[in-house]
């Protein structure tokens, strides 16, 4: 505990002297490499760097130092829920969420913590009710016949609860198949979607089963995620001078390019695009680097010249449905 309040007390004072709009990873080996951390996933990150994106095996780093405040209170806030203690959990992901309500990260482990905090009650009465239960059964007081109960496995549990089907594919959870009047149908989730973060966490690397188990086992039905999705824009074949010729509206927010509105009726609303989509890519070309002048005029010169592909980023809940035990 020392030790971490010893860093802590680092990354508070000695950190803010950087230089401004950069992170520090600092490796095992004693190297440092400052950029920006762009994608963190649980088995490694992606750093921007003036030499280009650099891959580091979470392996290998010792740490990371955030330039921003924010990033640094969900790292201690993740550092106790690990360890759970989640009221201290509370308190670092609430400060980040306070401090910048835009940074999408704090504001859905807040909200986690949160729900996970108030239900605790309730699954402890629950628990303690099924245990006393057990017992008065036990006893002989109750009669109870024995039945024999066929078990049903994780995947079937969980198409039960979401109405979903995945696979790995490349390092990524892809939907095969949405049932029906699911939970997963409800949330507007389609076959071909990739969960890209569940409650903030990124899922990219992470085993199936433990993508299945964060669903299943978390504490509020409510479950919030993001999808990777492609969405095609059809061409008139006209040219477009303007996005207001499509019906769409465009801003640069912190998490990248994003949709602010749509005209009802318009092409871009026809093609499936929806307010606070982030766009990642357009016809194949990232936008993570792109002025937003360039994107804009690569989105109308597309539409000119052939049909038009948007990669885009959607946040979703998902009411996780009773299964059975």
């Amino acid at each position: 505990m020392k030790l971490l309040k010893y860093l802590i007390l680092i990354v508070c004072f000695v950190f803010p002297f950087k230089s401004a709009e950069a992170d520090t990873v600092c490796l095992k080996d004693g190297g440092q490499v400052q950029g920006i951390v762009v994608e963190n996933y649980q088995q490694s990150i992606v750093l921007s760097t003036i030499n280009g994106e650099k891959r580091f095996d979470k392996v290998d780093v010792k740490d990371i130092l955030y330039d921003k405040k924010e990033q640094n209170l969900v790292k201690l806030g993740d550092y106790y829920q690990q360890n759970r203690n989640l009221a201290k959990a509370y308190t670092y992901y609430k400060k980040a969420y306070e401090l910048n309500p835009d940074y999408k990260e704090a504001k859905d482990k807040f909200i986690y913590i949160r729900s996970t905090l108030l239900r605790n009650p309730e699954k402890q009465f629950k628990d303690d009710m099924a245990r006393k239960q057990a017992l008065f059964k036990e006893s002989g007081k109750l009669y109870n016949p024995k039945v024999d109960k066929i078990s049903i496995t994780e995947e079937e549990r969980f198409k039960e609860a979401t109405g979903l089907v995945l696979v790995s594919d490349n390092g990524m959870s892809k939907v095969v198949s949405v049932a029906p009047h699911s939970a997963a149908a409800e949330s507007g989730m389609n076959a071909g979607d990739i969960i890209v973060s569940i409650w903030g966490r990124l899922t990219g690397y992470i085993d199936l089963g433990l993508i299945m188990e964060m669903i299943l086992e978390s504490p509020s039905p409510e479950i919030i995620m993001s999808v990777e999705r492609r969405v095609v824009m059809h061409s008139s074949g006209k040219q477009v001078r303007s996005l207001d010729d499509i019906g769409l509206s465009l801003k640069m927010q912190e998490d990248g390019l994003t949709v602010s509105s749509l005209s009802r009726g318009s092409k871009a609303a026809r093609s499936g695009l929806m307010g606070g989509d982030i766009i990642t890519d357009i016809d194949g070309a990232s936008v993570r680097y792109m002025p937003f002048s360039d994107a804009k005029s690569k989105i109308s010169n597309s539409l000119f010249t052939g049909n038009l592909t948007f990669d885009i980023v959607r946040d979703l809940v998902l009411w996780r449905k009773e299964i059975r035990e």
